[in-house]
């Protein structure tokens, strides 16, 4: 539900920018912010209620794939940080030239990130 209000609100305003990714979803349930560096790595900071999720990832250079592979081989980057999250902090550092990036929690799409730059 909140992932149809945050994409409602962007039709009335400009999705929220993150360096060279502009949020095509973004559902504060599960996120409070989104940072990218002058590397291009990109971290999150999750709620703390989901901090302990299982985070996956997909590129791609359409919308809606097909799909990439990662360095791993796998269409499918499961989150090194799986393990344990501290509250509060940047985790989850990932970096790609794909044009579009979909970060999972279980199959919840919480995170859709487009590069326009």
């Amino acid at each position: 539900m909140l992932c149809l209000l945050a994409t409602s609100l962007f039709a009335q305003n400009p999705p929220p920018v993150y360096g060279p990714y502009e949020a095509i979803v973004f559902d504060q349930e599960y996120l409070q912010d989104v940072q990218v560096d002058d590397k291009g790595d990109i971290f999150l900071k999750l709620q703390p209620a989901h901090r302990n999720d299982q985070l996956t990832m997909k590129i791609s250079m359409q919308p809606g794939g097909p799909y990439r592979k990662w360095f791993t081989g796998n269409e499918v980057l499961v989150a090194q940080e799986n393990s344990g999250r501290a509250a509060n902090t940047w985790t989850d550092r990932i970096q790609t030239s794909a044009t579009y990036i979909e970060y999972y929690a279980g199959d919840k799409l919480f995170l859709h990130l487009k590069k326009v730059n």
